[in-house]
């Protein structure tokens, strides 16, 4: 059975369903993973047939664009300006490259912000699973607020929360006259009213690979909806660390990492000012994963060694704390490794994740990029250094992810839903199986969509 994976985003964004994919393929699954071409050897590395997708994932998260999209998700009008100025025309190229990767496939896997999934599922005639590594725009609860527009995420009440994410519907329209010329002159398809297409997707079975411990389900989603536990990347490549590196690690006291992935954009300067002064008041050592950019002209200390990249598995382990930018990605790795972090939060959802390192006792309360002082950093960094309350939660955590096998969960799921275990098994050989699908809980109860259906 043949399964087409549409993966956007950043690296953050990409890894986890690059871990799932290769969960599949060991299950007897033929993969195509359909991603942005600057992710083309890193996945073949990992032996999945690759499907070249429109754009370059570092360029435009790690540059204006990257940073205009994240500053305007608050406001409906300015993130429609953002869409007309960066997203028009790219997202015309974007469907026709995922009409192609889906080409005689069996079952469709995306991510709940790829307008393309529920359409392509249609014109095909197959299955779509949503996935995400995060809570889904579209899914609303009454258990947290909307993180990529409120900056209250956990502190509102019911009535607060659910009014969010419903604020957050008129987002999920943007760009529909794209979408519907694209059903008529590609697909052949009728053009679809939005409304339509959301509770389409609200409908379709979801996977969420974080962990249930770390954020758990709420109990407003259907269920449909499966959280399952991380989806890590098992990299069996050995990493062999420069040697400045290592002399570094071994030179005194284990240091603080800090990393801010690709998402500063145009705070960068200013940021690192606030990290470098900070990490030199804290009186700690500290290794800046220079990713974001923003280092030129800031002085550093001997105490400070600067790497543009480094495989978290292999350093988390090796140092006292971790300062970042509070991604999915990055929060599930400073929790997988015992390892105390803190969050700088930019934007996105980046503040609910750094809400919840707190709520585990595992670092202390996220900070806002926006506002960031060396002072916060200073304290910041000591807390996760030195404060062994933080350790020992960071390191309960750290136990319960052990326990789980969020590629395995999904992959189960996505087996039962599709009918068949996928060993041995040949292409088009068996339709979905309702009944599993819904003994599974991937079907809707009417209770659950009729409350879907007012959100």
């Amino acid at each position: 059975m043949h399964i087409t994976v549409l993966a956007l985003g950043s690296r953050g964004d990409v890894q986890p369903l690059l871990a799932l994919s290769l969960g599949l393929k060991a299950r007897g699954f033929a993969v195509r993973f359909a991603a942005p071409r600057d992710f083309q050897d890193w996945v073949e590395g990992h032996g999945l047939d690759f499907f070249p997708l429109t754009g370059r994932a570092a360029s435009f998260f790690g540059g204006a664009a990257g940073a205009a999209m994240r500053d305007r998700l608050r406001d409906e009008q300015a993130f429609q300006r953002f869409f007309q100025d960066y997203l028009g025309t790219f997202l015309d190229k974007l469907f026709v490259a995922c009409t192609k990767a889906c080409a005689g496939t069996d079952a469709i896997l995306c991510w709940s912000w790829t307008r393309a999934g529920p359409s392509l599922a249609e014109a095909f005639g197959v299955p779509l699973f949503v996935v995400g590594a995060t809570p889904a725009l579209h899914l609303p609860t009454s258990v947290f607020a909307n993180p990529f527009q409120d900056r209250r995420t956990l502190v509102g009440g019911p009535v607060h929360n659910r009014l969010s994410w419903r604020k957050a519907l008129p987002f999920t329209r943007i760009g529909q006259p794209q979408v519907d010329r694209w059903r008529k002159q590609s697909l052949g398809l009728a053009p679809l009213d939005w409304r339509t297409e959301l509770r389409r997707l609200r409908r379709a079975p979801h996977l969420f690979g974080f962990s249930p411990s770390v954020l758990p389900k709420p109990w407003d989603w259907g269920r449909h909806v499966h959280v399952t536990g991380y989806w890590f990347l098992e990299d069996t490549a050995i990493y062999t660390p420069p040697p400045d590196l290592e002399a570094f690690l071994n030179e005194g006291d284990p240091p603080v990492a800090i990393g801010f992935s690709s998402q500063v954009g145009g705070d960068a300067r200013k940021v690192t000012r606030a990290v470098v002064a900070g990490l030199r008041a804290s009186g700690r050592r500290g290794i800046l994963i220079s990713g974001w950019g923003g280092l030129k002209g800031v002085e550093l200390t001997d105490d400070m060694f600067v790497i543009d990249k480094v495989p978290y598995g292999w350093l988390l382990p090796r140092v006292a704390g971790m300062v970042h930018q509070g991604g999915a990605g990055s929060v599930a790795m400073a929790l997988q490794s015992g390892t105390p972090s803190v969050a700088v939060a930019f934007g996105y959802d980046q503040r609910l994740w750094g809400e919840r390192i707190a709520h585990l006792r595992a670092g202390p309360a996220p900070l806002a990029a926006a506002t960031l002082t060396a002072e916060q950093v200073a304290r910041a960094i000591d807390a996760v250094a030195t404060d062994p309350e933080l350790k020992r939660g960071a390191l309960r955590a750290a136990d319960r992810i052990a326990r789980e096998d969020g590629v395995g969960t999904a992959c189960g799921s996505l087996e039962t839903a599709l009918g068949q275990p996928a060993r041995g098994a040949t292409r088009r050989s068996a339709k979905p199986d309702q009944r599993a699908t819904e003994d599974l809980g991937l079907a809707l109860a009417s209770g659950n969509r009729q409350a879907e259906d007012r959100a």
